[in-house]
């Protein structure tokens, strides 16, 4: 991790108050984790609170979901109403909070309070009821919430509040002829991911992953179309991603192209989830 992207996680942890592992509220978690295992058996497989994070990077994706997921109905108000699990399930999203920090830090100087404030409210709030991928979910609602309360993207209320209502049978409409609305391709690329990832086809990670590649081609200039890659998995990007990462970039190449490859197949067959 790049000491810049370890300084936003920091960042989001210390407005939250989760920089600390004994602070006041992991403390009063680790002191309820027993209760919590007595009634969501699933959050049993770990014996201190310190080993959830690992625990729940390295399981299959079903488990590490219900794990989330039961800490999101422990937090919830219409469940258990405990803000010391909404302490942990954000404690948890930090390094996907960190991902969205970094890619956002262009647009406010106190992004990081920004998307505190917000992931909190998220994991404080998720409809556990009807609830899942609750990683995905709580970190794009709190990504489209703050660009909203920004003023940025389609997401801003702002703009809707500047506009005057206009009869559609009157007036200058009568003179115009639709225009094709062209979407950038930055705004194109990021409503893929997000879907795909909000149906299952793509982690949250992968996702973050995918957007670090697609930034860095930019910024190395390439160019090429065509069938393939379109260079987007060249040397140089991988190995710029590979830094940011902490692989080799043999590995970066390897589970972006895996990860396009995906995402082609669920396009091409409409499939809402693609087996890994």
């Amino acid at each position: 991790m790049s000491t810049r992207r370890k300084e936003l996680e920091m960042s989001v942890a210390k407005h939250l108050g989760l920089d600390d592992p004994n602070s006041d509220v992991l403390a009063l978690a680790r002191t309820r984790l027993a209760t919590w295992q007595a009634e969501h058996p699933v959050l049993g497989a770990v014996e201190d609170l310190a080993d959830l994070p690992d625990h729940v990077r390295g399981a299959d994706r079903e488990e590490a979901d219900a794990t989330l997921l039961a800490l999101a109905e422990l937090s919830s108000p219409e469940g258990g109403d405990d803000v010391a699990a909404t302490g942990v399930l954000a404690w948890l999203l930090l390094p996907g909070a960190s991902l969205l920090a970094r890619r956002m830090a262009t647009l406010t100087p106190t992004i990081d309070e920004v998307l505190a404030a917000q992931l909190w409210v998220e994991a404080r709030t998720f409809p556990w009821q009807r609830g899942h991928r609750v990683a995905a979910n709580i970190l794009m609602n709190t990504r489209k919430t703050a660009m909203r309360d920004l003023g940025v993207g389609d997401a801003a209320e702002g703009s809707w509040a500047r506009c005057a209502p206009v009869d559609p049978i009157e007036g200058p409409w009568s003179h115009m002829v639709a225009a094709p609305v062209e979407i950038p391709p930055e705004r194109e690329l990021a409503d893929l991911l997000e879907s795909a990832c909000r149906d299952g086809v793509i982690t949250a990670g992968d996702w973050g992953l995918l957007m670090d590649v697609a930034e860095s081609a930019d910024r190395c200039g390439v160019s090429r179309a065509g069938r393939g890659y379109a260079g987007l998995l060249g040397n140089e990007v991988c190995s710029e991603v590979a830094q940011m990462h902490g692989v080799s970039p043999i590995t970066v190449r390897r589970r972006a192209s895996r990860l396009v490859q995906r995402l082609r197949t669920s396009v091409a067959c409409g499939v809402e989830k693609v087996p890994a």
